[in-house]
């Protein structure tokens, strides 16, 4: 691990960090791109493995694939319900891992409801391999 290229990504992120906007400080560290897709209400979120990302054997831990979704979920819900929700229930499948490249999540709806939306989310990589399947339960604040 580069540790000047960490500690010049960490100084990024706190630079970028602003409270209660997309802005947020995990976002910049694991250099999430977000892209929103009106017609078929979906959101994607296109990130590069890091070493930041690996578990002690050197894969991406659950942690980040969980997180990711989750994120890709919650702004799904926000950007096509007009107002913010939070997570009720996450269920996560992880199919396959792997060490490099990028990491593509693809999240949309199930069923969305006045207060309750069912979402799932697909994490692929460039290659197209599924790696990850996630569903969740949200509820509208």
């Amino acid at each position: 691990m580069d540790k000047q290229k960490m500690r010049e990504r960490f100084e990024q992120a706190l630079n970028d960090h602003e409270d209660g906007t997309p802005q947020l400080f995990l976002y910049s560290m694991l250099d999430f791109s977000f892209e929103y897709g009106e017609e078929n209400e979906e959101v994607k979120i296109k990130a590069p493995i890091s070493e930041i990302m690996y578990n002690p054997v050197g894969y991406i831990h659950g942690g980040i694939i969980t997180y990711m979704a989750d994120t890709a979920m919650g702004h799904l819900c926000a950007a096509f319900q007009d107002r913010p929700s939070v997570s009720l229930e996450l269920k996560t499948q992880f199919l396959r891992s792997v060490k490099s490249g990028e990491l593509e999540a693809k999240a949309y709806f199930i069923k969305k409801g006045k207060q309750v939306q069912f979402a799932e989310c697909v994490i692929h990589n460039e290659e197209g391999y599924l790696l990850s399947k996630i569903t969740g339960t949200f509820y509208t604040i």
